[in-house]
């Protein structure tokens, strides 16, 4: 079976559009494959049916038609593009939202230790530790998010929704108090 790189030789062979080095390539590969040859062969018999295939014109109607249909699918995809790169962007500035007070905490605890410098050489070793910690999971969450928004250009709409509906039910149970249990006991 003949690899792509061959498959293109034997297509500009049909198209005519070979050197005279690329046509001795693609006949010493033909002569050395027996495959090849058969499918270089329907290929060519493909290539003459449909060269001598009567022309007919469609209608103008068609052509039109189906020229908008392709305008409204290509602009369609580059507002979903757009949209989808919007989205990412917001979902990353979320993230650094939510990164900054660890980075906040970070630089308090560095700046208090400063007098004890087995503490400054301790919490220098804890902070590097945390912020490498922290890049991983931002390149590991940049890299999942670019594949989830090449597989489903309209995931980045979803997380716009449900990022801040996340976040406020989030403040809800962490602002929420749990029952006095010495209420129960009157």
């Amino acid at each position: 079976m003949a690899n792509e790189q061959h498959r293109r030789l034997m297509q500009d062979a049909l198209d005519e559009q070979l050197t005279p080095e690329a046509q001795h390539e693609l006949h010493q590969q033909l002569s050395a494959e027996p495959d090849a040859a058969a499918e270089f062969d329907r290929l060519r018999r493909v290539e003459q049916l449909l060269r001598s295939a009567p022309m007919e014109r469609a209608p103008q109607r068609l052509a039109l038609s189906i020229m908008a249909r392709l305008a409204e699918t290509l602009q369609s995809k580059e507002q979903l593009a757009h949209t989808s790169g919007l989205a990412l962007a917001l979902a990353l500035a979320l993230v650094v939202v939510v990164a900054l007070p660890l980075l906040v905490a970070s630089a308090w605890l560095f700046l208090s230790a400063v007098s004890s410098a087995a503490a400054l050489s301790s919490l220098i070793q804890s902070i590097v530790t945390l912020l490498t910690l922290l890049m991983g999971m931002m390149e590991a969450f940049i890299q999942q998010a670019q594949t989830v928004v090449a597989d489903y250009p309209q995931a980045p709409a979803l997380l716009i929704v449900l990022v801040p509906v996340a976040l406020v039910g989030l403040m809800r149970y962490l602002t929420t108090q749990p029952p006095d249990d010495s209420d129960a006991e009157v």
